[in-house]
């Protein structure tokens, strides 16, 4: 297990087709799988709450075909092992520390939204304007100021004129 303070390496991969599992139903899955979304992946979610009961703009993904959802709490046997990435999000910190633990027992990169410490990778805040994709993380102490980063990074590329 790394220490929050590790530094991290930026690797930009393909997600395409790559199959994502996300634990977790709430507003930090959500804004995951949100990100997630136009880089191919294949989402699926798993969560206590009934379809019928999910807010939208999850519910609208899950009508539209573009991640499925398995209503029930996180168990081991929902790790295929065809995972290439997992992200614990849910409201239960001993829940995201299983599915760590889990994920390690299968050597499958997890990512805990509940702790940066135990973390194989952190999920950057991404700007994406064209066919740049920038991606900015800190060690996990300050979401404030990658956010403002992120946004000062993305007021720059929109005043930025493309050659014609």
């Amino acid at each position: 297990m790394s220490s929050r303070k590790d530094p991290r390496f930026p690797l930009f991969v393909s997600l395409y087709e790559k199959e994502v599992l996300i634990a977790g139903a709430g507003n930090i899955a959500v804004r995951r799988a949100g990100i997630l979304l136009p880089f191919g992946c294949r989402i699926r979610m798993c969560s206590p709450e009934n379809e019928q009961d999910l807010k939208e703009p999850l519910r609208g993904w899950i009508l539209e075909g573009k991640i499925r959802y398995e209503s029930g709490r996180f168990e081991a046997g929902m790790l295929t092992g065809e995972e290439f990435l997992v992200f614990a999000a849910t409201d239960d910190k001993s829940v995201n520390e299983e599915i760590v633990h889990r994920c390690r027992e299968k050597g499958i990169l997890v990512n805990n939204a509940s702790d940066a410490s135990m973390c194989d990778f952190f999920f950057p805040s991404i700007v994406q304007e064209d066919e740049i994709v920038i991606g900015i993380t800190g060690d996990g102490s300050d979401h404030r100021r990658v956010k403002q980063i992120r946004k000062r990074i993305q007021d720059m590329l929109k005043g930025e004129r493309r050659p014609k």
